[in-house]
């Protein structure tokens, strides 16, 4: 019996430890769904990483996987944001901000990853637009706040 509950436990766990990863995975071969996956070795080629008008080479250094989805038609929009209020509205991630103004709503959750590595994912909807930023790495969350802004 022992067994069985622990094994039913790590199935949970591991589960919920992809549940993001596999929200990325379901849609990034949709048909108006755009993703973009950049790995820590990308980082390191691109001299200089600018938003806007900020460098953040910085904050770049720091990141170990970045993946972008993005998403403007209304049919999948409430299905993708039916599916990230299933994965973010869950332990372990954490709402840690919020942000509102007009028809833009950002939300920022953090997922402790352990040795000083978290996982951030920047929830961004706005006039019929749907943006998920998800962020893995040895990065703050003033520096997330500095991204967001």
């Amino acid at each position: 019996m022992k067994k069985i509950i622990t094994l039913l436990v790590m199935a949970l766990c591991w589960c919920a430890a992809n549940a993001q990863s596999s929200l990325f995975s379901k849609y990034e071969n949709t048909t108006g769904v755009s993703t973009v996956v950049v790995s820590k070795a990308m980082f390191r080629m691109m001299p200089n990483i600018n938003v806007g008008n900020r460098n953040i080479k910085k904050i770049a250094s720091k990141i170990d996987n970045l993946k972008v989805m993005t998403c403007e038609r209304h049919a999948l929009i409430s299905k993708i944001a039916k599916d990230a209020t299933l994965v973010y509205g869950r332990s372990p991630w954490e709402e840690v901000m919020r942000y509102k103004d007009g028809p833009s709503n950002v939300i920022i959750y953090m997922k402790p990853l352990g040795k000083g590595k978290y996982e951030y994912s920047l929830y961004s909807t706005d006039k019929g637009e749907l943006e998920i930023i998800n962020i893995i790495g040895n990065i703050t969350l003033q520096e997330i706040k500095s991204i967001a802004e």
